[in-house]
């Protein structure tokens, strides 16, 4: 497949494919490498065809190439719902995962929105409290998810956490996915996008917004066109305007989940 480690470095999962699913999971059979079988897993999913999901999370679990592992990582928390947290065999690479892994799981656990992510968290931050780093990670997710600092302060012990996020967690619908405490809609990250975008024309500086460009992409399939450090100018601000007006008009509801265009 062409273009495929570029793919393991891209902050989005590429293209829609232009084969038809027939096409796909023939090559998925044909294929003879882990890569060649997770990147038409991917171009499986990005069609809205889900239901080799379980291979994934076998492939997952079973994997020594570490490049392989992260973007598996990556591409399930992308996909998966809030069954796939409830089974907690579908994450046991997790229990002897090296640095890496923990803290790529760590740092993309919030793209899977889902508040049934967090005990996970909670155990590697137990198991990886030592180490500064790893550990600043996985509270900053935990932080993105709770907002426990602004009540418990930066230095809040594990059991204050994990106190807080059970009260968290009775208080909210734990069915519903959420950006930080709010139930997760494109229309609103669109928004906060479109006022970054303003701002930056006026003073004529870089877009500096990542994570939300990242997440419409892989929720619509469209790539947001401009990178971190794209300038935002007179000349560019048009396609901005453009890329969030055909964003709006497609339909997203409240407190679901997107892969491609396809709710999950």
């Amino acid at each position: 497949m062409n273009g495929t480690e570029n793919l393991m470095k891209s902050k989005w999962f590429g293209e829609i494919s232009t084969l038809s699913q027939s096409e796909i999971k023939e090559n998925m059979l044909n294929a003879v490498t882990e890569k060649e079988v997770l990147f038409n897993l991917i171009e499986l999913y990005k069609i809205g065809d889900f239901t080799q999901k379980t291979l994934l999370i076998q492939l997952m679990n079973q994997t020594k190439d570490d490049a392989v592992l992260n973007l598996c990582i990556r591409v399930f928390l992308s996909i998966a719902t809030h069954d796939d947290f409830k089974d907690s065999n579908n994450l046991r690479f997790l229990s002897d995962g090296k640095e890496e892994t923990v803290n790529t799981f760590a740092s993309a656990a919030i793209i899977s929105l889902s508040l049934h992510v967090i005990p996970y968290l909670l155990a590697l931050l137990e198991e990886w409290e030592e180490v500064s780093d790893t550990a600043l990670i996985i509270r900053d997710s935990l932080d993105f998810f709770l907002d426990f600092e602004e009540q418990l302060g930066e230095e809040a012990t594990l059991d204050e956490i994990g106190e807080f996020y059970i009260k968290y967690f009775h208080e909210n619908d734990t069915e519903s996915y959420y950006f930080q405490q709010n139930l997760a809609f494109p229309g609103d990250l669109a928004k906060k996008l479109l006022q970054r975008v303003i701002i930056a024309a006026n003073k004529q500086e870089p877009l500096r917004m990542e994570f939300i460009p990242f997440l419409l992409s892989i929720w619509s399939g469209e790539k947001v066109p401009w990178e971190y450090n794209t300038n935002i100018t007179n000349s560019n601000y048009k396609s901005f305007i453009d890329y969030i007006d055909g964003f709006s008009t497609k339909e997203w509801g409240k407190g679901n989940k997107y892969f491609y265009g396809y709710k999950l």
